[in-house]
């Protein structure tokens, strides 16, 4: 159950970096507008928010209070996707607004961040959720999970780096393409 769920969570980070690298910051240049500042600082916080759920879910077999911490972190993740679903019509007003198929990417991205979630903690043992469990368990997880999570890590961090630093206003404002501002 492990190797799906890091499967899923792989072809998550592939699908939501064309979205994110082509979409919102090629494309659009969100950082860069006004408008759609506040769903570059939702993207923000969940890419800050993902770096935590490989971290505390995929990388080490997690167990109290770290397997706890990670759960919260996928559910404030959870709670900061759906704001920017409903911050994305308002957002992008000036830009076109988010055509059909970004739409249906953003459903499809939804449903394999949620599903790879949920068989990563499926695939605890019950003994894991216990409060005063030990952070870690004494088994691994499965090589392919820790693989796949030790190799998407830095690339979850960076991409959190990049949103922070795209946020800076004098930062963003160097990036604005002629008559996109």
């Amino acid at each position: 159950m492990n190797e799906i769920a890091s499967i899923l969570l792989a072809v998550y980070a592939a699908v939501g970096a064309i979205d994110g690298i082509y979409f919102h910051l090629w494309k659009y240049r969100l950082f860069a507008h006004e408008a759609s500042r506040r769903e570059h600082h939702l993207h923000t916080i969940h890419a800050a928010l993902f770096a935590a759920v490989i971290g505390t879910l995929y990388l080490a077999p997690s167990a109290g209070l770290l397997l706890w911490a990670g759960v919260g972190a996928f559910a404030a993740s959870f709670v900061v996707v759906i704001l920017d679903v409903l911050e994305e019509r308002r957002s992008r007003e000036d830009l076109g607004g988010l055509t059909p198929r970004e739409y249906a990417l953003h459903a499809g991205l939804i449903a394999l961040y949620s599903a790879s979630v949920a068989l990563v903690l499926a695939a605890r043992p019950a003994s894991a959720w216990s409060l005063d469990a030990p952070v870690l368990l004494d088994t691994a997880l499965p090589a392919l999970t820790h693989t796949i999570a030790l190799n998407l890590l830095p690339g979850a961090a960076l991409t959190a780096l990049v949103h922070v630093v795209l946020g800076l206003r004098p930062v963003a404002l160097r990036f604005v393409r002629p008559g996109l501002a």
